[in-house]
């Protein structure tokens, strides 16, 4: 009866040890997958933008014109942990206007829209480089009050292209989910160089 004490013994340990590295397995094996599959394939973000943009006034004096927008970006893999990003944006700035006279004064309301391309790196941070190219649509208007009568005599609009190039270091929440950018960008303006630099905030979730 010893001699089959043993054979026995180590049969039950080989039994009860089974299931466990089958569950360590299965434990182990979803926690790859995202991985693999965030590799694999182009994934996709959206989210929202706050941003000061230092603008050059007609005294020569500068403002700081705040401007939010809307965001969409894709991330297409090159190469473990590189990503390129191009991107897309819908901005808005108007909301604040410059110092004028209480009797009348000059608004600006201007909506724009931009397609960018950047290259990141994915890590603890995520920096990346990028440059853009926009389209603004800028609505001039007068408007008198008071002992200034309002009138419509030399309100225009306008069509005016743009150029950027920019920097940002992310900062990765939740495993990634959710993104948290500043950034600073050099911005061109053709055919108005009040523009000078823009600085802001990026909020992203992917999907």
């Amino acid at each position: 009866m010893s001699r089959n004490v043993v054979p026995r013994a180590c049969a039950l340990l080989l039994l009860a040890a089974a299931p466990l590295a089958r569950a360590q397995q299965d434990a182990a094996a979803p926690s790859d997958a995202p991985q693999a599959a965030t590799e694999d394939g182009v994934s996709f973000a959206a989210g929202v933008s706050f941003a000061l943009l230092k603008v050059r006034e007609l005294s020569d004096e500068s403002r700081w014109a705040f401007i939010p927008s809307l965001m969409g970006l894709a991330y297409v893999p090159l190469a473990p942990r590189w990503y390129l990003r191009p991107g897309l944006r819908l901005g808005y700035a108007g909301l604040d206007q410059a110092q004028f006279s209480r009797g009348a004064r000059l608004e600006e309301h201007d909506l724009s829209a931009s397609a960018e391309l950047a290259i990141q790196y994915d890590d603890w941070l995520v920096p990346s480089l990028g440059l853009g190219l926009g389209l603004d649509r800028r609505e001039i208007d007068f408007v008198g009050r008071g002992i200034v009568q309002d009138s419509s005599a030399i309100d225009r609009s306008e069509w005016l292209g743009f150029v950027y190039a920019q920097a940002g270091l992310g900062v990765p929440l939740l495993d990634g989910l959710f993104v948290i950018e500043p950034y600073a960008r050099l911005q061109r303006t053709f055919s108005d160089d009040r523009s000078l630099l823009q600085v802001g905030l990026d909020l992203s979730v992917g999907f």
